[in-house]
């Protein structure tokens, strides 16, 4: 089996990583990869994982945020054992070298030092690199503020207190787990190829509860889901929207095989139930209003978004 996601974003307030929590499991030992640009780190870990599924192996992959046709990360569960970049910028240190990590040299192999012409053009194309991430951030953060319109407000805080109750409902209902554990990831990325979903974390369960989120009362929901599935001793991956690094996406229980999904515009499942959270609001004329303003904010912020991918594509082409 061989599931994909990002421990990395690239939201309204700059490079979020999660990498912190990667192979850092009791018992896991992570291999901590170095080397510059084009030293074949993500090539070097991608030839990992293809030997470790030839030998019948799980294999997790990390996909790059910035450019996630790259390998930033491998994890095999039977070993308890990763390797990842460890580069800027999400740069690792080994917390107990030789004992949980160590490192991997690959700029070992790469020449230097480079050329004087070859280190003026170095230094202007980074300089050129990180302007064009400002301005794709800037962009990101103009995407954001178009959020203000999916608080609450008319429906009230009520209602995202109901949508929360009836998914706590249905981790009620589920096989109590032994061993709660947190895990957090992105299952999606704001990227040089557009705004990206990797559905194979969740794909993967055997139920899956979509949330039908036209009112955005979802977050807040998925959020009170995920505390009573802690409660309840589940293991539970959750999945943070890559836009913003903050807002529930989706909630995953491996354990009982169960996701819980925040329905988007477009997005398409099969052998799923759906969860129609708008319909647990009373008043039926505030949440059409509602759902008119909600349709409104995330086109004006997809908008935005889609500039900022632009940027993101320009940026990597230097």
């Amino acid at each position: 089996m061989e599931t994909s996601y990002f421990l990395g974003a690239n939201t309204a307030s700059g490079f979020l990583s999660l990498y912190d929590g990667f192979c850092r499991g009791e018992g896991d030992y992570l291999h901590i990869v170095k080397g510059g640009p084009g030293t074949g780190k993500s090539g070097f870990m991608r030839a990992i994982g293809r030997e470790a599924v030839r030998r019948g192996m799980d294999v997790e992959y990390v996909r790059c945020s910035g450019d996630p046709a790259s390998l930033d990360g491998v994890y095999l569960p039977a070993l308890h054992m990763g390797w990842c970049d460890g580069t800027a910028p999400h740069v690792a240190e080994p917390g107990i070298f030789g004992v949980d990590s160590d490192y991997v040299n690959l700029g070992t192999f790469c020449r230097t030092p480079l050329s004087s012409a070859d280190t003026d053009r170095a230094r202007a194309l980074t300089d050129a690199y990180k302007e064009k991430y400002a301005q794709a951030y800037a962009l990101l953060a103009a995407a954001k503020s178009t959020e203000s319109a999916l608080a609450p407000q008319e429906l009230g805080e009520k209602e995202v207190l109901r949508a929360g109750a009836a998914l706590c409902a249905l981790v009620e209902r589920l096989p109590a787990g032994e061993s709660p554990r947190l895990r957090r990831r992105f299952a999606g990325a704001v990227s040089c190829e557009g705004v990206l979903e990797d559905r194979s974390s969740y794909e993967l369960c055997k139920l899956i509860y979509l949330c039908e989120d036209g009112c955005a009362l979802a977050a807040g929901a998925l959020s009170a889901a995920c505390e009573a599935a802690l409660a309840r001793g589940h293991r539970v991956i959750l999945c943070l929207s890559p836009a913003d690094g903050v807002t529930p996406d989706a909630l995953i229980l491996p354990d009982a095989s169960a996701a819980f999904v925040r329905a988007m515009p477009l997005s398409s499942y099969e052998h799923v139930r759906r969860i129609p959270l708008d319909r647990l609001c009373g008043d039926m004329a505030a949440v059409k209003e509602r759902r008119r303003a909600v349709r409104a904010a995330r086109r004006e912020g997809a908008r935005y978004l889609r500039a900022g991918c632009e940027t993101l594509r320009e940026a990597k082409a230097l």
